[in-house]
This record gives structure tokens, C-alpha cells and sequence, in this order.
């Protein structure tokens, strides 16, 4: 029996959900666009796969490597999602491709990623390609708390002062004395300093609320099964 719990299950990223994908995770297909990827696929096309501020950002970061970033996006307007100044620095980039209203529809290569085909306005087209990176959001591991704290439109956790706790500290839920940091929160930063430094605040508003919460006299016991 616990007086506090941290809630830190994170996120799963959302897939393309395409046959043999899985034997492309980590071998051309990606859910980050950092450094290591960057040199990977050097002087290669890209395709970046999303419409968020998250995927322009990632593509803006690859063009400056790779020989072509192509943009796909399954939306007809990137600026519905996506700030307009980083549209407008998409746009302007010469050799980024933004090709909305299209989907990747599947994969080649063996053992690893070697090209994929995209499907939009203007039919299928097949393009060489080592790595496609996922931007299409992720989804909390949430199902466990169903109705037990307050979740957003999406089953993120929500955090900080509101109608059914307004005491709450910046990362409490709904439910005293539980606290969420990271992915599974709602509004977090999805990274994982930010998650860290989350974690270290939110250790400090345990020791709070076990400061302030008086120590049960008694202590239910298990069940046994």
C-alpha cells in the first residue's frame, strides 16, 4: 500500500501501420531525428512522415544533411497543424518536398529499408529512400486509469491545479498524492531531460504531500488470491 505514487508509463509512438514494418524498426525506420540519424543518412533522400510542429522541425533539421527531405503529409494544409513560420522555412528550403494529401503505402528493402512508395493527388510514385522517419504523434499508456484520474481528449494525464483538486501541485493529478511526469503527461515537452527534470520536481511535491498527509493508523490488508 503506497501514500504516493509517480505515474511515469510514457507513450507509445504511433506506426505507419504497414506490412514488414517491423523488420524495418531501427534499420530505416525512426521515431527520432537526432544527431545519430542525421549522419546515417547523409547526402540521402529522406522522408519525414507527419504534419506537426514536431515533423517540420525534424525535417529542417535533416535538410541540412541529407540531399532531399520529402515532407509527407496525409492533410491538404500543413499550416492547420503546424506554426506558419515554419511552413513559410519549409517552403522557402531547396531541397525539401512538402507533399500533402499523401501516404506512404509500403516499404521495400531486405534486411534493411531501401525505398518506399507514396500514394497522393498525383497517383504512386517510388522513391529511394534509408530512412523514413514516423512523426504521428504517440499514444499515453493510459488504459489502467480510466476513471480514476482526470485524462485529456487524447488519454494524456492532467496535471496541476483544477475544479476536482485545486490544490494541486504543478505535476498532481486529479487524485492526491498521485503525480505523472513525462510522455504520459498532459502538455509535457516529450523529451527526455524534460522528463527528467519533471521527475526531480515531482519528487519534491511527494515528499510534501507525505509531510502534510497524516500516516493511516492502520493498513488494509491484501487480499490474499
Amino acid at each position: 500500500q503506497a501514500r504516493s505514487v509517480i505515474i511515469a508509463t510514457g507513450a507509445r509512438y504511433r506506426r505507419l501501420g504497414l506490412p514488414r514494418q517491423e523488420l524495418f524498426e531501427g534499420a530505416g525506420i525512426y521515431y527520432a531525428a537526432t544527431e545519430v540519424e542525421a549522419r546515417r543518412c547523409r547526402f540521402e533522400n529522406v522522408i519525414v512522415v507527419g504534419g506537426g510542429n514536431s515533423a517540420g522541425q525534424a525535417a529542417m533539421f535533416l535538410s541540412e544533411t541529407a540531399r532531399h527531405v520529402y515532407l509527407v503529409y496525409r492533410g491538404a494544409d500543413l499550416t492547420h497543424s503546424m506554426s506558419q513560420y515554419l511552413v513559410s522555412r519549409l517552403q522557402r528550403s531547396s531541397n525539401i518536398s512538402i507533399l500533402t494529401g499523401t501516404n506512404v503505402v509500403s516499404l521495400h528493402g531486405e534486411p534493411a529499408l531501401e525505398g518506399v512508395t507514396l500514394e497522393g493527388p498525383g497517383g504512386r510514385q517510388d522513391i529511394n529512400t534509408r530512412a523514413i522517419f514516423t512523426m504521428i504523434g504517440a499514444t499515453p499508456c493510459t488504459e489502467w486509469l480510466q476513471g480514476i484520474v482526470d485524462l485529456d481528449g487524447k488519454g494524456f494525464v492532467i496535471t496541476g491545479s483544477s475544479p476536482t483538486h485545486p490544490a494541486a501541485s504543478p505535476f498532481e493529478t486529479s487524485l492526491p498524492g498521485v503525480f505523472a511526469v513525462g510522455d504520459v503527461r498532459s502538455n509535457s515537452v516529450k523529451r527526455v531531460a524534460s522528463a527528467v527534470g519533471e521527475g526531480s520536481v515531482a519528487i519534491a511535491g511527494v515528499h510534501q504531500y507525505l509531510a502534510a498527509t497524516p500516516i493511516p493508523t492502520s493498513v488494509p490488508q491484501e487480499t490474499p488470491r
